[in-house]
């Protein structure tokens, strides 16, 4: 089996509803559909979202490397060989973590379509065949708007992040006040602060941590700012996660040694793929942190993947961010997920265990 063909498909895709957070309002989404085919008629489908929080690479950056550089390294190639081509993909770009993403989730779905195998399998097996989700209410000023939305989350998930930083820390605080008051103590709450506090607005937010019910905060200070981290980690009064602050396998790693947070949010975009992912997790778990898969908001073929990466993750520390197809008004793998009881089924079916419209992708080609 050789690989004859590999494409990339500029996405024109947006959101149901503006979603607000850290210095991002997000109504469309620049993804990128790569699709690998072999000679014997194989197929894999990946997925890249890139999102200016987390690289440089654009819509047009991704299509244009992978026609440039990644398919030249790749056409004629064995597919199964996918460690090797992932190392020599990685010498031909230098820095692309969300084209890597939509390679290495190609291959394995192609991988898993021809063996007859789920993602899942190939990454080791799964540990569980339902994956826990939480929902997530986006950053508005106006504290009653995010108050009955986290209401409406709370229908359908035991656990709901939302986010801050953005406003004044004080009005910040105050509108998780209000989502706690509605939403009562059952429903876990977290907050994703996108690194936008300073050391002073976490000493100043800590005292009412404890009183809004917070289990973690999600990257409360920027990436360079750790020393008051390692003092909070140490005390464990809460958990903190790192988000935009693990980049890498070797971010993990620096993590686990400067103790500097107890959670990882594992995104296998922003690591650049899922095989990166699963080294990251193996470094912190390793370490003793616990894991949490995150996302970027992606549709259906990125989130599969996000899926079979949790499944085949031994330990979760809270609840995955995988509903991001919900969020978009097209559709382009099926079966679309569905949250039932706070969680989302596995895809059971061969590679990332869902259909991929093909005709849906032509039509919503960013180039026509």
């Amino acid at each position: 089996m050789k690989i004859t063909a590999v494409e990339a498909i500029p996405l024109k895709a947006t959101f149901a509803q503006t979603f607000r957070f850290g210095t991002t309002d997000r109504t469309t989404s620049p993804n990128v559909v790569v699709i690998i085919r072999t000679d014997d008629g194989a197929v894999g489908y990946g997925e890249a979202c890139p999102v200016p929080a987390f690289t440089s690479e654009t819509q047009h950056s991704i299509v244009e490397l992978i026609a440039e550089r990644v398919a030249p390294v790749l056409i004629g190639r064995d597919p199964m060989q996918h460690v090797p081509l992932l190392a020599d993909v990685a010498r031909v770009l230098k820095f692309a973590p969300f084209t890597v993403t939509a390679i290495d989730t190609a291959l394995y779905d192609l991988a898993g379509r021809a063996l007859g195998v789920p993602v899942s399998t190939l990454l080791g097996g799964a540990f569980r065949d339902r994956v826990a989700v939480h929902g997530s209410v986006g950053w508005d000023e106006d504290p009653a708007a995010m108050a009955d939305l986290a209401v409406e989350q709370a229908a359908t998930y035991t656990s709901i992040k939302t986010y801050a930083g953005r406003g004044e820390l004080g009005a910040d605080l105050d509108r998780l006040q209000a989502i706690r008051d509605a939403i009562g103590p059952e429903i876990a709450l977290f907050v994703d602060v996108n690194g936008m506090w300073q050391p002073s607005d976490l000493v100043r937010a800590l005292p009412r941590v404890p009183e809004i019910g917070l289990s973690m905060l999600e990257q409360p200070l920027p990436v360079q700012s750790t020393g008051l981290l390692t003092t909070l980690v140490g005390q464990l009064r809460v958990d903190i996660c790192a988000d935009e602050s693990v980049r890498t396998v070797t971010d993990a790693a620096r993590l686990a040694a400067d103790r500097t947070a107890t959670v990882i949010n594992l995104g296998h975009s922003k690591l650049g793929g899922p095989t990166a992912a699963r080294q990251a997790a193996q470094v912190a778990d390793a370490a003793g942190l616990g894991l949490m898969v995150g996302s970027v908001i992606e549709m259906g073929i990125a989130t599969a993947m996000g899926l079979h990466l949790a499944a085949a993750l031994p330990r979760l520390a809270y609840p995955a961010y995988l509903m991001g197809p919900l969020k978009y008004r097209q559709v382009i793998a099926t079966p679309q997920v569905e949250v039932i009881g706070s969680a989302i089924a596995v895809p059971t079916g061969p590679g990332l265990g869902v259909d991929v419209d093909e005709a849906a992708l032509r039509r919503l080609d960013a180039r026509r």
